[in-house]
């Protein structure tokens, strides 16, 4: 299995990089990809997060589950630069609490603290649009440290 992931990875790597253009991506299905599903909460289709990258981006996969397929819709590029002292984190909170849509880009810190609150990007992984959506960072109140207690 990890070598089919491996596989996958370096074929979508090596294809991405070939293919500079995202819309290429949009409506492909994804075969096996780290990531994780989002709170279906009140709608019929199961949508999710899904990771890959290059040797100098990270692409963050929204996609939609059709007859049991994961079906891209939209591409996030970070480029790998801006995790130098940075973290890729989701389960962040606004005003209204917890809110599984968005994904930010944090000030990694050396302390060990439950929750990330220095936010330097954020977007919105829309259900209603099936697009990313840039979203003002000072919205962003804290996101969650997966790696507290540990």
């Amino acid at each position: 299995m990890k070598n089919f992931l491996y596989i996958f990875v370096l074929l979508v790597s090596s294809c991405y990089s070939q293919q500079s253009n995202r819309k290429h991506w949009i409506g492909q299905e994804i075969k096996s990809e780290g990531g994780f599903l989002l709170n279906k909460g009140k709608l019929d289709t199961d949508y999710g997060i899904a990771f890959s990258n290059s040797e100098t981006k990270i692409f963050i996969l929204f996609f939609k589950i059709e007859n049991t397929k994961k079906i891209i819709i939209d591409i996030l590029e970070i480029d790998k630069k801006e995790l130098k002292e940075n973290k890729l984190t989701e389960y962040c909170y606004t005003n209204n609490g917890v809110n599984v849509e968005i994904i930010a880009l944090v000030k990694d810190t050396d302390n060990n603290v439950e929750f990330y609150t220095k936010i330097i990007k954020a977007w919105r992984a829309n259900r209603k649009t099936g697009k990313f959506e840039k979203i003002a960072k000072r919205k962003v109140k804290k996101c969650d440290n997966e790696n507290y207690g540990t």
